[in-house]
């Protein structure tokens, strides 16, 4: 799944990828390692996914303007909804714009690097929340009609039901 969600990043308009590894870190590697991304390694993965966004949030190229959260659980969002974000991003020039989808805040998410000190701060298993908390009605959403930034693979059931759902992909 981190391949392919690597992939669709890829695929976008995203001039810069990390992937940011911990548990499986070796596997992850291997299965990336010909794609044209920055592999990190978060020593402190065990403390939650809010330290690798922090670690990835330092490790940003200091001339970019804002940067996109992805979760390796997300496999179908595609370029275009990646796509879509960014330029409803340019357009409102805001802090933070999350997909919304049937009403569900979704991925992937998009921040201004003026909130990346507060990200560098991140510990614990919430990731971003806190910070988009933070803003309160300075968080913007975007209605989209695409399921898939609210869909993830949490349970070897949905697995299961991707696996056999398209044969484009290879779990």
């Amino acid at each position: 799944m981190v391949r392919i969600v690597t992939e669709n990043v890829l695929a976008s308009r995203v001039d810069e990828v990390l992937v940011i590894t911990g548990h499986q870190a070796q596997e992850i590697r291997a299965a990336i390692t010909d794609l044209p991304v920055k592999i990190l390694f978060n020593p402190d993965y065990v403390q939650g996914q809010g330290t690798s966004l922090a670690l990835g949030v330092e490790a940003i190229n200091a001339k970019a303007e804002a940067f996109l959260v992805f979760m390796a659980d997300q496999p179908l969002i595609s370029a275009t909804l990646i796509n879509m974000v960014v330029s409803e991003f340019e357009k409102r020039r805001c802090l933070a714009l999350r997909p919304v989808y049937r009403g569900k805040p979704g991925h992937p998410v998009i921040l201004d690097c003026a909130l990346g000190a507060e990200v560098k701060t991140l510990k614990g298993d919430e990731g971003a929340r806190q910070v988009l908390k933070q803003l309160g009605n300075k968080m913007e959403y975007v209605t989209v009609q695409d399921e898939s930034a609210i869909f993830d693979v949490d349970t070897l059931e949905t697995y299961e039901m991707l696996k056999n759902k398209d044969n484009k992909y290879k779990f």
